[in-house]
C-alpha cells in the first residue's frame, strides 16, 4: 500500500500583523475571531481576515500548515510543519 498525506492549511497572518504594532496588540487581546448566530468579532480587520489573508479559491496565499503523512492503516508515520504558498480550489 502507499499510505496517504493529510494537510491542514491556516492564512499566515503574520505576513500582514507586524509584531510589537497596535494591529497586533488588538489582535493578542482577541484571541481568536468569535462566531455567534447572528454576527461575529474579528481577530483582525474585515479586510484582512475576508480577503487578503483569506484563503480563496485560485489565489495563492501564504500560510502555515501540518501535513500528515499516515499508512495504510492510518497510523502516523511522519509530521511536517511549516511555511507554504497554497492555492485553493
Amino acid at each position: 500500500g502507499g499510505g496517504f498525506e493529510v494537510g491542514v492549511h491556516i492564512a499566515d497572518v503574520g505576513y500582514f500583523v507586524r509584531p510589537g504594532s497596535v494591529l497586533d496588540a488588538e489582535a493578542r487581546g482577541r484571541g481568536t475571531t468569535v462566531y455567534l448566530t447572528d454576527r461575529r468579532f474579528n481577530m483582525i480587520p474585515e479586510e484582512l481576515s475576508e480577503n487578503l489573508c483569506s484563503l480563496r479559491e485560485g489565489v495563492d496565499r501564504l500560510s502555515v500548515s501540518c501535513i500528515w503523512t499516515m499508512d495504510d492503516e492510518g497510523l502516523i508515520v511522519d509530521v511536517w510543519f511549516g511555511p507554504t504558498v497554497i492555492r485553493s480550489c
